[in-house]
């Protein structure tokens, strides 16, 4: 069982358990879980996604593809496509995570540090959702 301590009916719980462990003089493990992400996070990382597309394709910037028999196709940037040609080869590069699920909060800002410089340096801002995004 999960326990946030953060939560008081939660940290309640927790030492209500751990008492009766002890009386009971049982063997246990305990380890802290470390939480990547919440998910109004995910849901602010993904509507970043969808900020860096709209802006791209309000540039008039096309994403070229080169994976069909060789061929170039020219496409309209989306979500999907900024995730896994901008942001995924951050993360991989700065952390050998593939999954962005994996991710912890600190190694996200530091993506989004890269990204937002890149962006600045071109003269175009692209800032991060609030975390109340839905």
């Amino acid at each position: 069982m999960k326990y946030d301590l953060s939560i008081k009916n939660d940290l309640n719980d927790f030492k209500f358990k751990i008492n009766y462990l002890i009386e009971n003089k049982k063997i246990c493990e305990l380890k802290a879980v470390k939480i990547s992400r919440t998910s109004k996070q995910n849901s602010s990382l993904h509507k970043y996604f969808t900020f860096i597309a709209d802006e791209l394709n309000e540039l008039g910037m096309e994403f070229n593809y080169f994976g069909v028999s060789g061929k170039q196709l020219s496409m309209r940037y989306t979500p999907n496509i900024v995730k896994d040609y901008f942001w995924r080869p951050i993360q991989v590069t700065l952390f050998d995570i593939e999954s962005t699920t994996k991710l912890n909060t600190k190694q996200m800002n530091e993506i989004i540090d890269v990204i937002t410089k890149f962006f600045a340096e071109k003269g175009v801002l692209i800032p991060f959702p609030s975390i109340e995004c839905k």
